[in-house]
């Protein structure tokens, strides 16, 4: 094959990855072979591996490593030492794994850190320097929410009315072990209500809602403008509030506020007299909402934030848990961590024995700043720390930078934040971060906020 096929393939693939970035809650190699690797293979895992491939065939690996750099920076060097040095962590500190399996553990965890990693350093260099990339990949982003509200539809129908048909297809959606099937149906004070919790193909309710929050920024502020992007726009925040998911909803809020400041320093805010069309599609949501659920909505939302402050709540009480245990883990071993990915084999040890209870099968930290805390040490928190001030600072020249440039770049910058904003601000609340949605928003931040961009067609094509 021509280097120009090569690179049309690759371009192919990678956008066939961002469309699939809901589907993680299919294992593909599970589903082949009828195995769990333990590795959770999702299609855009897959397909994205192919385009790298297909791009280093084109472009030559020496030129995509090159790219990556430029795209990422020192903050990834950090991070790998940090990542490196928790591995003392595994000598020192005592847990319930044998050697073998915690060197295991450690070096799955730290492939599939690299594999999300490639994600965004990938899309910053995919989309630096050209328009027609930015719009396909939008365009690749609204196909998967559109897969996604069609399949929630089908969701609420087969909650009220199963059928064969769905119940196969939601086993395929459900196939992929490392993201668990979660919450089917709302629940409220002591008991279930009879009202389904739409989690899409991405397992989770709280995993999709932080989904919807990676790409309506993108596609409310780029996508082209009409009838069809509203209705999307507006299908997605009605998905969003049906997942019942209080971080994604609060995260939303979060996401609201930093758009007025982003769009402020930008200078893409409408007019005040423009602000009746969101203001009149909010009121419209609001009573279409009521009525679907016979005037108990509101009801219901109000109820719902008030089970964020029970104490008798499982779902807060397996955060708490899980939290704990995290802190503890650094306490434990404050200069190194346990190291990286160890802390399932900590926390029988070091939580209380209520919080046993609280984890049905491999325990996570339900917070990815404390996961970072605890199993990598001070070393890892000044990393993250280091490079989230780092993209801020780039996040905030680059809005003021933005504003002297066209409205479509200045809008690509204030929808880049926004996405990232919601997304990592709901990462305080779950830690499963191998979810490859996270790490593309990140990508698309690097892409956006690189005004004083290299050259154009940077990428394969």
């Amino acid at each position: 094959m021509t280097p120009r096929a090569l690179a049309r393939g690759a371009d192919a693939l990678f956008l066939a990855a961002l469309a699939a970035l809901p589907l993680a809650g299919i294992g593909v190699v599970t589903l082949l072979t009828g195995r769990d690797p333990g590795a959770g293979f999702q299609p855009s895992y897959l397909l994205m591996a192919a385009a790298v491939v297909l791009a280093a065939a084109a472009a030559g690996p020496r030129r995509l490593l090159s790219g990556w750099a430029v795209a990422g920076g020192w903050p990834w060097l950090v991070a790998i030492g940090a990542l490196a040095l928790s591995a003392v962590g595994l000598v020192t500190a005592p847990s319930l794994a044998s050697p073998p399996e915690a060197w295991l553990r450690y070096a799955k965890q730290v492939v599939q850190w690299g594999v999300t990693a490639v994600f965004a350093l990938h899309t910053a260099w995919w989309l630096r320097g050209d328009e027609r990339r930015w719009r396909a990949a939008v365009g690749a982003l609204a196909a998967g929410l559109v897969l996604q509200l069609l399949y929630a539809a089908w969701q609420a129908w087969g909650f009220y009315r199963p059928g064969a048909a769905f119940a196969w297809t939601e086993a395929v959606a459900t196939s992929n072990a490392t993201i668990l099937s979660g919450s089917e149906e709302l629940y409220l004070g002591r008991g279930f209500v009879g009202i389904p919790r739409l989690r899409g193909t991405i397992c989770e309710p709280l995993y999709l809602g932080n989904y919807l929050l990676a790409v309506l920024p993108w596609i409310w502020a780029v996508g082209r403008p009409g009838r069809a992007r509203a209705a999307l726009v507006g299908g997605g925040l009605a998905l969003l509030l049906l997942t019942w998911s209080r971080g994604a909803w609060l995260s939303a809020v979060l996401s609201a506020a930093v758009a007025l400041i982003a769009g402020a320093r930008a200078g893409v805010l409408p007019p005040r007299r423009r602000w009746w069309r969101p203001a009149l599609a909010a009121a419209v949501l609001i009573v279409v909402a009521v009525a679907a659920t016979g005037g108990d909505g509101p009801r219901l939302v109000l109820q719902r934030l008030r089970q964020t402050f029970s104490t008798e709540d499982w779902s807060n009480l397996t955060r708490w848990y899980s939290m704990q245990a995290a802190w503890r883990c650094f306490l434990a071993a404050p200069w190194t961590g346990v190291g990286w990915g160890q802390y399932g084999f900590h926390f029988p040890l070091l939580v209380d024995p209520m919080g046993l209870q609280s984890q049905f099968a491999w325990p996570v930290a339900n917070n990815v700043v404390l996961k970072i805390l605890g199993e990598t040490g001070a070393p890892g928190l000044i990393a993250f720390g280091a490079g989230v001030l780092a993209t801020m600072r780039r996040t905030w020249r680059a809005l003021r930078a933005s504003a002297a440039t066209r409205v479509d770049e200045r809008l690509r910058v204030v929808a880049a934040v926004v996405a990232v904003a919601g997304v990592w601000s709901q990462l305080l609340t779950f830690s499963q971060d191998n979810l490859p949605h996270i790490w593309v928003v990140l990508g698309m931040l690097l892409a956006a906020t690189d005004i004083a961009r290299a050259e154009p067609g940077e990428g394969t094509s």
